[in-house]
């Protein structure tokens, strides 16, 4: 079972669609052909300049729901206040959308997509049972979409944004999945160094909620008698990745260092 969110929902849908870790080592190594369906790329869009007045919160609803009876945690209201973004996701999709053709969804049988409604704040698990099984692709892209960077993603009348506005991993939704043991890929949590700058103190805070958030999940599926593994990031891993992992500009360093500290992470997990 591939369950994911963001990113990993990412990751997810090209392993569920056939592609192997040799393909992903060659892909970050610029080492695939130009036929290779990870090589695909959109047509580049002109940018488009939008004049906008003040910015408005996205789903300001989500904010009366975290004080009332609802129970959504604070990041998902917070996702609430944030604007609709202007971003796409097309270039960063166009693998995926390659691979899968004309297929609606991916042929591995279990393959999940977290994301979380916009309008309630709860979870949905594209392609679990009893869920709503959208084209693949945009169930991806709803749960990649970052609050504020992305616009919301429509599905079924219902707007959806990326699943870590709840959790960065999710890992519970798999209690009850019949599952016997759970490897969690945990890359926004793990221990940091103490932080030195603004940016730094933001990025520590966040990596402490998904660590109390994941640690929860972990219990969760224990109690359930699931076996768990969890890779999270060393702290030589976090130095290289700074206060915006996601910068691209850094993402060949971080992808050496977790080549590197990678076999004694999985050892550690698998003793």
């Amino acid at each position: 079972m591939l369950l994911g969110t963001s990113q990993g929902s990412y990751l997810g849908g090209l392993l569920a669609s056939g592609i192997g870790t040799d393909d992903l080592v060659a892909w970050y190594r610029r080492a695939l052909p130009d036929s290779h369906p990870l090589r695909t790329r959109t047509p580049r869009r002109e940018r488009v300049v939008v004049r906008r007045s003040l910015p408005r919160p996205a789903s300001p609803r989500l904010l009366t729901r975290a004080v009332g009876r609802d129970r959504i945690t604070p990041l998902a209201a917070l996702s609430g206040l944030l604007p609709a973004g202007t971003g796409s996701l097309d270039a960063f999709l166009a693998p995926l959308a390659a691979l899968v053709g004309g297929r609606s969804w991916v042929d591995h049988p279990d393959f999940r997509a977290v994301a979380l409604d916009y309008d309630t704040g709860r979870r949905v698990c594209f392609g679990a049972p009893g869920a709503p099984r959208p084209p693949v692709v945009d169930a991806v892209r709803a749960s990649c979409t970052v609050p504020g960077g992305f616009p919301p993603v429509t599905i079924g009348g219902r707007s959806y944004i990326d699943g870590g506005a709840h959790s960065t991993t999710n890992a519970d939704l798999l209690v009850d999945a019949g599952v016997s043991e759970v490897v969690v890929l945990a890359p926004m949590a793990g221990e940091d160094a103490p932080p030195r700058t603004p940016a730094a103190v933001v990025g520590a805070a966040l990596r402490r909620v998904a660590d109390r958030q994941l640690d929860g999940e972990v219990r969760a599926l224990r109690r359930d008698g699931v076996t768990v593994r969890v890779l999270r990031p060393s702290r030589a891993d976090r130095a290289v990745m700074g206060a915006n992992p996601q910068d691209p500009q850094q993402r060949f360093a971080i992808f050496d260092a977790a080549l590197a500290s990678g076999p004694s992470r999985v050892a550690s997990a698998y003793s």
